[in-house]
């Protein structure tokens, strides 16, 4: 669609439109129809007008980021819960699931609006009602993929500040939510730099052992949602919120900033600072002290987050990379190699600038079948640098664990994460890769992940591998609560979660509902796993034989693949081993790993993915007694 034909049609659906039995005001935000009026919150309309004015065509999700947030960090995440709001909203005022049904997600693509659209004065809608979709599974979100893959098998935690895992709880201690700041600047294009600023205020306060400050992630996923104070706080379980903007111009900048209670939304502190931009890093700290004086707690010593660069122009640079890194549109993590460079050739002794610049090395290294072995080299160098340059630095060391880690070198990979843990207990990544199942303490892995989740309650990807911990240690009626929430927080996740509740509700014994979920999916691989297991329920058991025949007529019929179908061998093994048939099982799970193994070193990383899903299936516990079973995950 050409820019005058799509200004004119944006115009008109501003309007209004009918969409089905639908009257979708975006002046007033509002859908109305059978199930009565729906306010939505401005974004979510947004992305809604958007839709509608390329109905029956997909719309990229980085169009959607991009265009919804410009020269703004937002994760998918945060379009996934918009996608969500849109469809539970739509529902509600249509009074039916199926306008659920007519945003469509596109796996790895977009979302697609299915359905007429009538600009308003037009009548309604005549259509036919539109059948239901199945929703088609995207990828797992990539945070759960990436933290479940930087698990080293056979990690232990340290005796470290953060072995006791027990939080206080939120009555008990002060909580923060550092919202992003607003980016005032005439241009509208310094939202890279008011992250930054909000974002290294939240690590100052971190440093506070008295105040759970809420991550990043959950944090800033609240952007333009249009939330009072209360429902944050809410939301992010947290006692206080504090808010701020910026407005840059030229070497000026003013930057404002209010403390405010969750309890009755009062101020307790705000401040103005007009200053120099040399000035930024100041003010970052006057800040921050400001909070925990009003807070009255005390800002913890040293400098675990590191020190900042010699000049503004270098911290600019960084910000713009960690712009790039987290909003993670194609080609945005090169893009953030290019400026952590920057910021580098500017500053040489920038620390923190050589962590981020490895850790965007790392995902760039690895797209789950390859590894690129000169960038794993470069990765290992900018790590290694980082330590160099800031012993201190609990990142650095972080990421050099997880260079050594995904170069198999187990033994330097403790060491590093356990001087991570020393230094900043609290950082996302260094928690991330303490969790352990080597010894079988799911407890101690249990702790690590809500202590996670306790700092980043709207991460999906967090709740995720929580809920892969709980299922793996037995406890089934939590591990299906924290999966309907990551369905809830990211529905683009699909089948990928929808067939952990059947795995659930198999070992509970509850085959009806098992049953009832899974014949609402698809034909195909998941479908039939989830039939494949329901073998003990009589009036399914010839369904249940069909479906294991067809999983193993899959895996003969697909191509010899050395790193694919990881998971459908697994899955299969899984199957077999519940059925007790043992032998077929290993037989399964031996010609996996030998495959793997046989391939080129640099598909090796598939080997401790496939022996990590191995070791925390409920399904194939049954085998662990078995001698066989210490060989195979060894």
């Amino acid at each position: 669609m050409n820019a005058p034909a799509e200004n004119a049609a944006t115009r008109t659906l501003e309007a209004g439109f009918q969409l089905d039995e639908l009257r979708i005001d975006p002046r007033a935000g509002e859908a109305r129809g059978p199930g009565g009026c729906e306010k939505l919150d401005p974004k979510v309309m947004d992305v809604l007008v958007v839709l509608a004015q390329h109905a029956g065509q997909v719309v990229l999700r980085e169009d959607l980021l991009s265009r919804m947030w410009p020269n703004v960090v937002v994760t998918d995440e945060v379009l996934s819960r918009c996608i969500y709001e849109l469809r539970r909203q739509l529902s509600q005022a249509g009074g039916s699931e199926r306008y659920k049904e007519m945003i469509e997600t596109i796996p790895k693509r977009g979302y697609r609006l299915i359905g007429d659209v009538i600009p308003a004065p037009d009548p309604p809608s005549t259509s036919p009602p539109l059948r239901p979709k199945w929703r088609v599974p995207a990828l797992i979100a990539a945070a759960a993929a990436v933290a479940l893959l930087l698990i080293v098998f056979g990690w232990r935690v340290a005796d470290s500040p953060a072995d006791s895992h027990s939080l206080p709880a939120a009555s008990a201690m002060n909580s923060i939510a550092v919202l992003p700041f607003v980016d005032m600047s005439e241009g509208q294009d310094q939202g890279y730099f008011s992250d930054g600023i909000a974002e290294e205020i939240l690590n100052r306060l971190a440093q506070s052992g008295e105040l759970r400050v809420i991550a990043r992630t959950s944090s800033f996923s609240l952007r333009d949602r249009s939330l009072d104070v209360a429902e944050i706080a809410r939301r992010l379980n947290v006692t206080h919120v504090l808010e701020g903007s910026v407005r840059k111009a030229g070497d000026r900048i003013r930057i404002t900033a209010q403390l405010i209670s969750a309890a009755d939304s009062s101020h307790l502190w705000s401040d103005t600072f007009d200053r120099g931009l040399d000035d930024v890093f100041s003010v970052q700290d006057e800040i921050a002290t400001s909070v925990a004086t009003a807070l009255q707690i005390t800002l913890g010593g040293g400098t675990p987050k590191g020190r900042m660069p010699a000049s503004v122009e270098a911290y600019e640079s960084f910000l713009k990379g960690e712009f790039f890194y987290h909003r993670r549109s194609p080609g945005d993590v090169e893009r953030s190699v290019t400026y952590f460079k920057e910021a580098i050739s500017i500053d040489s002794r920038y620390a923190r600038a050589w962590a981020a610049l490895a850790g965007a090395y790392s995902y760039l290294s690895w797209d789950g079948v390859h590894l690129d072995k000169e960038l794993q080299r470069l990765q290992g160098e900018a790590a290694l640098k980082a330590v160099e340059l800031d012993s201190r630095l609990a990142v650095a060391h972080s990421r050099l664990a997880q260079f050594y880690g995904e170069t198999s070198d187990g033994k330097k990979a403790e060491e590093h994460h356990r001087i991570a843990m020393t230094l900043d207990p609290d950082e996302p990544m260094v928690l991330a890769g303490g969790v352990s199942f080597d010894e079988g303490d799911f407890d101690k892995a249990i702790a690590i992940q809500r202590r996670i989740v306790s700092r980043d309650p709207l991460n999906s990807g967090a709740r995720q591998n929580l809920a892969v911990v709980l299922l793996a240690d037995g406890r089934f009626d939590e591990a299906m609560s924290e999966y309907r929430s990551v369905l809830e927080l990211n529905p683009d996740v699909g089948l990928d979660v929808e067939i952990e509740l059947v795995r659930i509700h198999v070992l509970q014994g509850r085959d009806a509902e098992a049953y009832a979920a899974v014949t609402r999916m698809p034909d195909g691989k998941y479908r039939d796993h989830g039939l494949a297991l329901l073998y003990r329920a009589p009036d399914h058991r010839a369904e249940a034989d069909a479906a294991l025949a067809r999983l193993i007529r899959r895996r003969r019929e697909a191509a010899d693949s050395i790193v694919g179908g990881v998971m459908d061998e697994i899955r299969l093994a899984e199957v077999q081993a519940f059925r007790g048939l043992t032998e077929e099982a290993f037989a399964t799970l031996a010609r996996k790993k030998d495959a793997l193994e046989r391939g080129p070193d640099s598909e090796r990383p598939v080997v401790s993915y496939f022996q990590i899903e191995a070791s925390v299936s409920p399904f194939l516990k049954a085998l662990h007694s078995d001698p066989r079973w210490a060989a195979l995950i060894s």
